[in-house]
């Protein structure tokens, strides 16, 4: 087993814990020693060793595990895997969090020749074959050496070469016809370097990543072999890539590109960057931690404190990435298996691989509680499992995600999902600033369609993920123009008794359709959607694709770009009630779709468009209500002011018509002090210009083939 050299920072003093009969305090310090007592004057060095005291904590109430602050440069990740005698708290200084680190430090900078590229040596690199495929200065993510440095090329054409399979290929050869002028970078490359060369292809709602098996640069030709293409996600003419992972691209600021035979790193600093005196951190592992008990034996009753969790490593497999919806395989710097009352408090997960936290099989309530979860590889949350289980007690079920700061996820994964809940019932997501995503803020459901009743044919299929609660959130600035097919709150399948209520969401942007507020997809059904508000967003408010009997009631959609509100597939059943909504719009369609031809229970809304007329399924709302809103109007809902996002009444005197219930638009987000709220505002100042520039870039990128 490989080591690392352990970096110590300077230790504060430890928190001073009141100790009453009954508890019992072990002490960790940056410097301290796994061979030592523990105790106050003798620190333990590492975390493990203080967690394995906990089997010892005999007839003890709780077992206080402080944590000096500084930097923990941790050798391999946490192992829980039974529970002991009491609770377990693990805390640090809340004001100067203990470090958790699961990188190394890279020094010793030099100019290494032309443009202002700088190179360092990574000793174990070619000691121990090391790789790495991110890289961090000061705590910000550095670009993998990629072409284009912005945006994306397209596909001219494809062809798959099945091997093996009946149906769909179990294996395949597929060509990709590339513009040779846009690979010009990589003609004069030696064939190892070509090996080098990754590729990421964008889809609807994930990518692929695959490097190339062979590549006939001059004439454009990339040869790629695995799994077959996905029959709903192909690679096909107009599909967009990247090409990154090798030293040609490391031509702009904040690239960089590691030479695995010299055990060189090269990097083109960013302005202002000082490699002498910055940071520099190369992750190692892959979690920070895993906990894992027994069907028979959970592990239980611990809880983590004001502790930072940072840097973990995603490696990709030489089999490369096939697509995956919501980035769901995708493992966790953090993996929780049979595991009760856990908790995380006050803590941060930074600078990930992949995701941050994943309550995975038999989880059940756990909290995760004011995280800051930032800077992902994938997405922040997940919850339950992908797999369909018969044994129902296996699910994952009653875990809080409450008042946490999720943002800039999709990373190396942009199709990653801010909280992913899966097979998994009864949890809450709460009180959460969820933004800057590249795809759907919060996932509830894995089931696509209905259920299927148990009959000769087989035992049937029914959804778990039924009564979760998304209540009082702020997801917004997520899309960025990157993906299509996303919402911020995205459902699947039956999810009976779950509620989405009381959340402000607003800046969805897709690259191509499917940029909604609220969207039910397949066979969503038994959901209640009341009293959010959803604006600015790229396909409108609300979408449902096909369900039953959804609830969609006293909700805010207002400036939809393209539309206000979709419908696209019309069932015999009832597919869902709409009442007493208000749709405010500038521009677009009103509502879009067969909403004429669909069993839908629609009245007593208000719509108002503030430069022209709202548009029913192609219909004036003379002739729409002919058939449908008999008890609707087209009127002013009368905001104080809308276009600079207040939607505050100046007087309820027309929602009163509808019956509308005004909400509480100021609880979304998170709670608690003033400095943790103004954290969360001023981090969405800082990307709302950056988002609208980027997004609008992206409007007219949609080429036509």
């Amino acid at each position: 087993m490989m080591k690392f050299e352990i970096y110590v920072a300077a230790a504060s003093l430890c928190v001073a814990v009141s100790v009453s009969a009954g508890n019992r305090s072990i002490y960790v310090s940056p410097d301290g020693d796994d061979g030592a007592a523990g105790d106050e004057n003798a620190p333990f060095r590492t975390l493990q060793r203080a967690l394995n005291e906990h089997g010892k904590t005999g007839d003890a109430d709780t077992l206080f595990i402080e944590m000096a602050s500084g930097d923990y440069f941790m050798d391999g990740p946490v192992v829980i895997s039974e529970s002991g005698g009491g609770h377990v708290v693990v805390r640090g200084n809340g004001s100067d969090m203990p470090r958790l680190m699961g990188g190394i430090r890279i020094f010793g900078w030099e100019k290494a020749g032309g443009k202002n590229i700088y190179r360092a040596k990574v000793p174990e690199v070619s000691l121990y074959g090391f790789r790495f495929e991110q890289f961090y200065v000061n705590g910000r993510r550095a670009v993998w050496a990629r072409t284009p440095d912005m945006d994306w090329h397209y596909v001219e054409d494809s062809r798959e070469y099945p091997m093996s399979g009946s149906g769909k290929a179990d294996f395949a050869v597929q060509k990709f016809v590339l513009d040779a002028d846009d690979i010009a970078s990589i003609k004069t490359l030696s064939e190892k370097e070509l090996s080098e060369v990754r590729f990421r292809f964008y889809h609807k709602w994930d990518v692929t990543r695959k490097r190339a098996e062979y590549i006939a640069a001059d004439s454009g030709y990339v040869y790629c072999v695995g799994a077959g293409m996905k029959p709903w996600n192909p690679v096909t003419k107009g599909s967009r890539y990247v090409m990154y992972g090798y030293r040609a691209a490391l031509d702009s600021p904040g690239e960089w590109w590691l030479d695995a035979d010299s055990g060189y790193i090269y990097y083109y600093p960013r302005e202002g960057e000082n490699l002498s005196s910055a940071e520099c951190v190369a992750p190692v592992l892959h979690k920070w931690m895993v906990i894992r008990g027994t069907v028979s034996a959970p592990v239980e009753n611990i809880s983590f404190e004001s502790i930072s969790f940072q840097y973990t490593s995603y490696i990709m497999s030489d089999s490369g990435n096939e697509p995956m919806q919501a980035a769901a395989g995708v493992s966790a710097a953090i993996e929780l298996d049979y595991a009760r009352n856990i908790s995380f408090y006050n803590c941060e997960m930074r600078h990930t691989g992949g995701y941050a936290l994943w309550l995975r099989t038999a989880c059940v309530n756990n909290v995760v509680r004011h995280c800051f979860v930032v800077d992902l590889g994938a997405g922040g949350i997940k919850i339950g499992e992908t797999s369909y289980r018969r044994d129902t007690a296996l699910f994952s079920r009653f875990n809080t995600v409450d008042n946490n700061i999720i943002m800039n996820a999709g990373n190396e994964f942009p199709c990653g999902v801010g909280v992913a809940i899966f097979h998994s019932s009864d949890n809450s997501v709460t009180h959460n600033d969820i933004s800057n995503l590249k795809y759907s803020g919060v996932s509830v459901g894995w089931t696509w369609g209905y259920n299927t009743p148990a009959d000769s044919a087989g035992p049937g299929r029914k959804s778990p993920a039924v009564r979760n609660l998304i209540a009082w959130n702020h997801i917004h600035h997520i899309g960025w123009g990157e993906l299509s097919d996303m919402g911020a709150v995205y459902t699947l399948g039956e999810s009976y008794g779950t509620r989405i209520v009381n959340n402000v969401i607003h800046d969805v942007w897709s690259y191509d359709y499917g940029g909604w507020g609220l969207y039910t997809d397949e066979g969503s059904t038994g959901v209640e959607i009341s009293s959010n508000l959803v604006y600015r967003c790229k396909s409108g408010g609300f979408h449902q694709h096909y369900g039953r009997e959804n609830v969609i009631e006293n909700n805010i959609f207002a400036f939809g770009y393209f539309y206000q509100a979709q419908f696209t597939r019309p069932e015999s059943h009832l597919s869902f009630h709409f009442h007493r909504n208000i749709i405010l719009q500038d521009r677009g369609e009103t509502l879009s779709g067969p909403w004429d031809k669909g069993n839908i229970d629609i009245d007593r809304n208000i719509y108002w468009h503030v430069s022209g007329e709202p548009i029913f399924a192609g219909r004036t709302f003379t002739e729409w209500q002919e058939k449908h809103d008999s008890h609707s109007f087209i009127v002013d809902p009368l905001f104080v002011d809308a276009k600079k996002d207040n939607y505050e009444f100046k007087s309820l005197r027309e929602a009163r018509r509808i019956g509308f219930k005004p909400f509480d638009v100021a609880s979304a987000g998170v709670y608690g002090s003033m400095e943790w709220k103004e954290k969360a505002k001023s981090l969405s100042r800082d990307i709302e210009a950056e988002f609208s520039e980027v997004s609008m870039s992206r409007l007219e990128d949609i080429p036509l083939f």
